[in-house]
């Protein structure tokens, strides 16, 4: 059962701005469903359709078997303890993405 109180809190700093998005996780999976169900219907309607990204090709059939995994293996982290999933800080600026 996932934890309704746990949160992907993501929180990025820099000389002028400051911000701090805490996401509840249940709402997370929630837009993971959601966007993986419009690739599903995109995948059913287009299978041929090919999507580029940096001036490669892909097939939508395989963008959508992909995130389908990449969703698996995020959906072990709900079941972890609190950690930094990243943690990026320079001179000036800091990005932070964590579950707590």
């Amino acid at each position: 059962m996932l934890n309704s109180r746990k949160l992907l809190k993501i929180k990025i700093k820099s000389k002028k701005t400051r911000i701090v998005i805490p996401i509840p996780l249940i709402v997370f999976w929630g837009l993971l469903e959601c966007i993986e169900d419009l690739l599903a219907v995109l995948s059913f309607i287009l299978p041929n359709k090919n999507i580029k990204i940096n001036k490669k090709s892909y097939k939508l059939k395989e963008s959508f078997n992909l995130f389908r995994y990449i969703v698996f293996m995020l959906e072990e982290v709900k079941y972890c303890e609190p950690f930094d999933l990243v943690d990026i800080v320079t001179d000036e600026d800091m990005v932070k993405i964590s579950i707590r």
